[in-house]
């Protein structure tokens, strides 16, 4: 009886532990391990999964490898212009795009 009690014991000691391993593989893989830029971005708000398809082409072309701090959507001339900012804005400055995809020049107040 003893025999199988120690053995419960150690199986139930051991089960836990099991459980508890990370998956391998990338899973789950940090920002900085992803190379495309449509699969990082904000979280709220506009997200990528909001783009249409011509910004979503745009970007890939543009930034294929930037990671997006922020996405925002303004008007200009009365059209849609979608906003980013890049994590990393030393090297990737902000990149203003409109609906149909074309990159269009900041905001005469966004260049001061």
């Amino acid at each position: 009886m003893r025999i199988i009690i120690v053995v419960l014991m150690a199986a139930a000691a051991i089960f836990p532990v099991g459980c508890t391993e990370t998956p391998e593989g990338n899973v789950g893989a940090a920002v900085d391990n992803d190379q495309n830029v449509l699969t990082g971005g904000p979280i709220t708000g506009t997200t990528i999964g909001d783009l249409p398809v011509a910004v979503k082409d745009t970007l890939r072309d543009r930034v294929p490898r930037a990671e997006i701090a922020t996405i925002e959507k303004t008007r200009r001339d009365g059209q849609l212009v979608y906003a980013f900012n890049f994590v990393d804005s030393d090297t990737t400055p902000a990149l203003y795009v409109r609906r149909d995809g074309a990159v269009v020049s900041p905001p005469s107040d966004a260049a001061k």
